[in-house]
């Protein structure tokens, strides 16, 4: 192995930790002081009082979920009924030009996007439209996300495209969803194809050596 070859399984491994640290999942519990600080910037942000909303609305169960959290990555499991029409195709647009930035830059993304095709079972399945899981680093990121300044605006485009949701968090216990894994083997072929330029560079140059 030469020098160049060390050195570019070195950048490459070099890439490959700082995603390792920067996709996180596994981080520090929201401390007491910070939860009620990025509570209360929730009840600024949209104008709410996690003591008078209702049962079921975001302050209520994120104020629920802080007393529970681990600091772990989790899935968000999202319900849709969708509106009909182009103005509601247009806003869902919006919505998602809005909320992909601001979520991929906290290692959250989506995971899984399906539309119903039918039932296999039950009834209630008949109000879906459509099913979306997104991955969450924290619920840390998950409540610095809906106090981001472009959030308030963004949610107004995502009502203004779905006449219901309802949204679940989970953990899964069997998945075969594995981001990191992916990321290394993609380095590991992009490793690959590096070492073959350099072997092809360097026996060009040793063909075609300099005159003189």
């Amino acid at each position: 192995m030469t020098k160049t070859k060390w050195a570019w399984l070195g950048i490459l491994a070099l890439l490959y930790a700082g995603f390792w640290s920067w996709y996180g999942g596994n981080g520090d519990r929201l401390t007491d002081a910070e939860s009620e600080r990025l509570l209360a910037r929730l009840e600024q942000t949209y104008g709410v009082n996690r003591a008078t909303a209702p049962p079921g609305s975001l302050i209520r169960n994120l104020a629920e979920m802080v007393r529970q959290d681990d600091g772990r990555e989790f899935y968000a499991v999202n319900l849709e009924t969708r509106k009909q029409g182009q103005a509601a195709l247009a806003a869902e647009a919006q919505y998602s030009e809005a909320l992909l930035p601001i979520l991929l830059s906290r290692g959250g993304h989506p995971v899984f996007v399906s539309e119903r095709v039918g039932l296999m079972l039950g009834e209630y399945g008949r109000g879906i439209d459509r099913v979306a899981v997104v991955r969450y680093r924290s619920l840390r990121d998950l409540l610095e996300m809906a106090v981001d300044p472009a959030m308030p605006a963004a949610g107004k485009h995502k009502f203004a495209a779905l006449a219901h949701t309802e949204v679940f968090i989970t953990r899964p216990t069997l998945t075969f969803v594995h981001i990191r894994l992916l990321v290394g083997l993609a380095l590991l072929v992009l490793a690959w194809a590096g070492l073959a330029a350099i072997d092809r560079l360097q026996a060009r140059r040793a063909n075609n050596p300099p005159a003189g």
